[in-house]
């Protein structure tokens, strides 16, 4: 036995002018109750993208570094037997080498920025 409930979507056919027109009356209602559209001054995104692969840039210097140094220094260690000390001073000159690295990378950003020039993408 059908109810009239379960009836009601079935026989209606669809309308997409009326759905449409339904939608625009509620946009319009929707842009009624925000209020008038201000001038926000909008981020520049191309600073934080760039800022964001130099922060990258500087992390993958640093772990590059240490893996470089790490695997010299073990391989040293291997080699020559002088385990752990090759070890050691290989993290520590691959630390080095990863800070130098990251330091010129941000002080080139830097340069960069101070002349303006910090928009433009890599």
């Amino acid at each position: 036995m059908d109810t009239p409930s379960s009836n009601a979507g079935r026989d209606r056919e669809p309308d997409p002018e009326g759905d449409r027109r339904r939608i625009d009356e509620l946009d319009e209602r929707l842009k009624k109750a925000r209020g008038p559209a201000k001038d926000e001054p909008r981020l520049d995104l191309r600073v934080s993208h760039r800022q964001t692969g130099v922060a990258y840039r500087v992390m993958v210097d640093m772990i590059a570094g240490l893996l470089v140094g790490g695997f010299l220094g073990y391989g040293l260690d291997r080699w020559m037997g002088w385990a752990p000390y090759s070890l050691v001073v290989g993290l520590l000159l691959g630390f080095a080498a990863g800070v130098n690295n990251a330091w010129r990378a941000i002080r080139a950003y830097s340069e960069e920025a101070a002349r303006g020039n910090g928009n433009s993408l890599p």
